[in-house]
């Protein structure tokens, strides 16, 4: 969120991947010292997993270069530049192995080596059996004080117990994840979803890829194989992605596309349309129907002759699914779709104008269900929730909120699920849920209730005893508050926000927190039109000089909070206590198991 993007890379993460690449020692300046080998330090793989060698190497005159891995000369690689790629490398034995590379001069003396050590992971069949579909569920942004909201918005507290517990908050095996990024302590979505679908590291804004020293260029890059096609190619597994977001957006594309930059949309897609063409991906739904009709509707027109309906409302959603349909493209927005704070017009119904029907997130994850369990080999579907980290970056707590409830409502249908295939008599078709998300965004706390008494006032905050206990807020039962502005409210605050102006009561159209462009201001300054009239005026903790280049800081930003990670089926427990985020995808690979189903489906 709140990236500009100039010429194909944004200028702030421009600045990451250099640091990155200094990181790695692979800026220009090394590359004569040593070569320098991707992927990084530190890479754990999966048996089987593809992946591209990269070496970076200035030759002496008359110079030469020779890579192997684990002593076998790798072959014949690719020079772009300074460096040469090894494509579609793949170890299929676990333990740990070690590339070399070494420049020799002329007259054949080494004249620099590297060693880079990598570490495969076995993902052998499960002696209790294997699972046949997995679903991760990824609330965008969302910490353990985003559920906590959620949960308490909306059941309040009787007696001192919650009034209630979200579906997420009954899952049997919890955890926490670490989030770090291979450039940063705190991770952008790109490098968090490329960490779930990769098992491996990389640098923000990256997708698939690993950094090197030249981020302007896209075909030297080194990529890695991502989760589904690893399940396509040995388990015969389908794919669905399912966003609230634009369907090329960083979370999305990361199990699908290979990008060193994020903002890539167009390269983006065509990713996602070549793991259609493959027969990896059956189900994409979410937003960015515009890129795909621009060109006289060339992208779509490609899915659609591959076999892909493509509704664009919620009603028809209904129909291609009740007809059948095994393949499905459903773009419901130009961009991002809508809240579903607002697509209940629980504000201004002018909001959702243009597009009235969407679906909600329940039902596009329902829907992505119906189409892949048809598919006997089994399936993995990615869920995300993507506007719980978007209303936390705008520090909008009512919408922040109401995207935690739709996100929950859909983990109830995908517990729903697997609780019919795990708990029936046929043990080949059980499925693995988690349910996590890829960094926390906003600072979440909360310090206590609100007395609406005195809104506009810092004594509107009542804490320990002067708050109470928190009224109930669901009398229909439909998983979403009844009001949004209840006389007592719970009080969420965004540590990590820019100054703003802040009344704690809806806003009945989304309003940026604070204002400011490079070019036309120096410093970011809060939002008149968000609670100007009556707010009060909160301090900030981000940066509020707005750079000469690049973009102004004035949203909430990510933090490096581990997430809460929830999960269910076979495999799950394996999940329990503190990861980093990379198991997640080893995990997912222990419960599938590498061996081939015992009754293979159409692919």
């Amino acid at each position: 969120m709140g990236t500009a993007w100039r010429r194909g890379v944004p200028m702030h993460r421009l600045s990451t991947l250099l640091m990155a690449t200094v990181a790695l020692a692979t800026h220009t300046a090394a590359l004569a010292a040593e070569p320098v080998i991707l992927p990084p330090a530190g890479s754990r793989l999966a048996s089987g997993q593809r992946f591209d060698v990269r070496v970076a190497a200035e030759l002496p005159a008359g110079g030469s270069l020779a890579v192997t891995l684990d002593g076998t000369p790798l072959g014949p690689g690719v020079r772009i530049g300074n460096a040469w790629l090894f494509r579609q490398v793949a170890i299929t034995r676990p333990g740990t192995h070690t590339i070399e590379a070494v420049v020799a001069a002329g007259d054949g003396a080494v004249a620099e080596r590297a060693v880079r050590t990598l570490t495969v992971e076995g993902w052998p069949r499960p002696r209790a059996g294997a699972v046949r579909n997995v679903i991760l569920m990824i609330g965008d942004g969302m910490g353990p004080a985003h559920r906590t909201a959620a949960r308490a918005f909306l059941h309040g507290t009787a007696n001192g117990y919650p009034g209630g517990w979200l579906a997420m908050d009954r899952l049997p095996v919890a955890g926490f994840l670490a989030t770090a990024s291979l450039s940063g302590f705190v991770t952008d979505s790109a490098a968090a979803a490329h960490a779930y679908a990769t098992g491996t590291k990389t640098a923000n804004a990256l997708l698939g890829v690993f950094p090197d020293e030249t981020p302007e260029r896209s075909d030297d890059d080194a990529t890695v194989e991502q989760l589904p096609s690893l399940l396509a190619r040995t388990r015969g597994m389908v794919t669905g992605v399912v966003t609230t977001a634009d369907v090329v957006d960083a979370t999305p594309a990361g199990f699908l596309a290979h990008a060193a930059d994020r903002g890539s949309g167009d390269l983006l897609a065509r990713g996602e349309l070549a793991a259609a063409s493959d027969g990896v991906l059956r189900v994409l739904m979410g937003g960015g129907r515009r890129r795909f009709v621009a060109d006289d509707g060339a992208l779509i027109e490609a899915f659609r002759r591959l076999g892909f309906v493509t509704p664009s409302t919620a009603g028809e959603l209904r129909d291609v699914v009740a007809a059948g349909a095994d393949r499905i493209l459903g773009l419901f927005h130009d961009g991002h779709m809508n809240t579903a704070f607002d697509l209940q017009q629980r504000g201004d119904p002018n909001v959702v104008k243009d597009f009235p029907d969407q679906p909600t997130l329940e039902a596009m994850t329902r829907a992505a269900l119906a189409v892949l369990a048809r598919h006997r080999a089994g399936f993995f579907l990615m869920v995300e929730g993507a506007h719980i980290d978007r209303q936390s970056h705008a520090a909008d707590q009512e919408r922040m909120v109401w995207e935690v409830l739709a996100f929950d409502r859909a983990v109830a249908a995908a517990v729903a699920f697997a609780a019919a295939t795990n708990d029936d008599a046929d043990p080949t078709n059980d499925t693995l849920v988690i349910v996590t998300a890829d960094h926390e965004t906003g600072g979440v706390v909360l310090p206590g209730v609100g007395d609406r008494a005195a809104v506009g006032t810092r004594e509107y905050l009542r804490t320990y005893d002067s708050g109470g206990p928190l009224p109930a807020n669901d009398s229909d039962g439909d998983g979403f508050p009844d009001v949004a502005d209840p006389v007592r409210k719970v009080v969420i605050h965004f540590g990590a926000a820019p100054d703003r102006y802040e009344d704690w009561q809806a806003q009945p159209r989304p309003v940026p927190v604070a204002l400011g462009r490079t070019g036309r201001d120096r410093f970011v300054y809060p939002n008149p039109e968000r609670d100007g009239g009556r707010g009060v005026l909160l301090g900030g903790v981000t940066p509020t000089v707005i750079p000469a280049e690049g973009y102004a800081p004035t949203q909430a930003v990510h933090t490096a909070v581990d997430v809460p990670l929830s999960a269910m089926g076979p495999g799950a427990q394996g999940l329990a206590g503190v990861h980093d985020n990379t198991e997640v995808f080893f995990a997912i690979l222990r419960a599938v198991g590498s061996d081939p189903p015992a009754r293979p489906g159409r692919h």
